[in-house]
């Protein structure tokens, strides 16, 4: 499945009007990057919010995410 550009640059609107420190990058039609804040404010429940939204932005838009094994890139499938 299609990552769009603009589906990124909406996602990380979204991501940021919800003070998440996260940051998601395009790499090409079929992968995407998710770029975690500094260290100082790096925790386990900022990254568990800011996948569930990553998760939450493309299941309203029909797909699902399949992480990489590191869980820094993604790609999508449709939702069954």
């Amino acid at each position: 499945m299609t990552i769009a550009y603009q589906d990124i640059v909406l996602l990380n609107a979204e991501m940021r009007a919800r003070g998440l420190r996260y940051r998601v990058s395009w790499q090409d039609a079929s992968t995407a990057c998710v770029e975690p804040p500094g260290e100082c404010c790096l925790t386990d429940e900022l990254k568990r919010q800011a996948y569930a939204c990553i998760e939450q932005w493309f299941a309203a838009r029909g797909a699902r995410v399949v992480w990489s094994a590191d869980g820094l890139y993604f790609s999508l499938e449709p939702r069954d």
